[in-house]
């Protein structure tokens, strides 16, 4: 086994780049990051609304407020795909 080596983030892009797999795009890692921070919120507003549903009586408002907010991150989570 070889050496460890601390290497540098364009040391480490050029290896790539020769190695025929293209860079990542800002706009492609944006939409990555975006991706899957949305992901997890939409993983967060599920878990809280289980709590709320599974209630006898789940409070009306947060149930809209969680539909409202569901919509907005499953739109903006395939506007980043």
């Amino acid at each position: 086994m070889g050496e460890l080596r601390v290497v540098k983030t364009e040391e480490l892009a050029q290896s790539h780049y020769r190695s025929g797999v293209e860079k990542p795009s800002q706009l492609g890692r944006f939409k990555a990051v975006t991706r899957d921070l949305t992901e997890k919120a939409l993983e967060i507003v599920n878990r809280l609304s289980a709590n709320e549903m599974s209630k006898p009586e789940p409070q009306a408002e947060l149930v809209e407020d969680y539909y409202l907010l569901y919509h907005y991150l499953d739109f903006l989570k395939r506007l980043a795909s």
